[in-house]
């Protein structure tokens, strides 16, 4: 039971959420919703670039922070390297000084001024040994660093040239769905899909036409005026077949118009004068 509650629920979720990606895909059609989409792409990416600068900007100070370090101790080693040099110096001065007043070696070991010098020596060199050391650190330090800078500085100039090419993107991507959709209207236009209100004036004309030449046929038909009509027709055609020969009598004659009968009888006549003796 609950698990068929937990499916119920989850199909209308799964419903829900389609729905809306459906709808959020058909909002992303715009041309200015996707030009939006690619500025918050674009300032994204402006604001990483940004940040990935000032981290490079971090090391870059800690390198220099570094170098100075290394210059300082560099300075200390080399003023440890002449105290060094000047307890030697001094021992070898005392223990000459000492071996010709006839002190014995042993006395001269134990000799204060001796023994000073010897420790400061030892403690110089302890200290050049440390910072010697951490020389060589702060050295490795800074090539690393500037190899990682060297390698951010590389990744840089690559993120800039993705962003120039996501601008190029931006313009062609909103000029592809303007084009597309203009072909859309234009195709939907043409296989009569979707009509303009031009076409739907004249369709509407037309069909008001129809439908008035239709009643016109049927009024006709009731009313009896197609056999009037036909009346009229002929006897249109018989005035003017009287007139004709009214025209050509007066033009070739009484014989043109003269009936058979009429014709037969001056034959005769003709016949029987011809017959006479003389």
């Amino acid at each position: 039971m609950a698990n068929g509650i937990t499916r119920f629920f989850k199909a209308i979720w799964y419903t829900l959420t389609g729905r809306a990606h459906e709808q959020a895909d058909r909002l992303m059609e715009n041309p200015e919703a996707v030009r939006g989409a690619y500025e918050d792409i674009i300032k994204d990416k402006q604001g990483n670039i940004q940040r990935y600068k000032q981290a490079i900007g971090q090391l870059i100070a800690l390198v220099e922070q570094k170098k100075g370090s290394l210059k300082k101790l560099t300075d200390e080693i080399d003023k440890l390297e002449q105290m060094k040099a000047g307890a030697i110096a001094k021992a070898k001065s005392t223990a000459a000084e000492l071996q010709q007043a006839g002190t014995p070696d042993e006395e001269i070991k134990q000799n204060p001024d001796y023994v000073r010098c010897v420790t400061s020596y030892n403690d110089f060199h302890s200290t050049l040994e440390e910072k010697n050391a951490r020389v060589t650190e702060l050295e490795d330090d800074i090539e690393r660093a500037q190899g990682d800078i060297e390698s951010h500085k590389l990744q840089i100039t690559g993120l800039h040239k993705d962003l120039d090419k996501i601008k190029t993107e931006q313009s062609e991507a909103v000029a592809d769905l303007i084009t597309a959709k203009e072909q859309e209207d234009i195709a939907d236009m043409l296989s009569g899909i979707s009509m303009d209100g031009t076409s739907a004036e004249l369709s509407r004309m037309r069909e008001i036409r129809e439908k008035a030449k239709g009643r016109s046929k049927v009024a006709q038909e009731l009313a009896g005026t197609d056999s009037r009509a036909e009346e009229e027709e002929f006897l249109a055609a018989a005035r003017s077949t009287a007139a004709t020969d009214e025209f050509d009598s007066l033009i070739f004659g009484a014989q043109q118009t003269d009936t058979p009968a009429q014709t037969e009888e001056a034959k005769d006549e003709t016949k029987s004068e011809s017959e006479l003796p003389l």
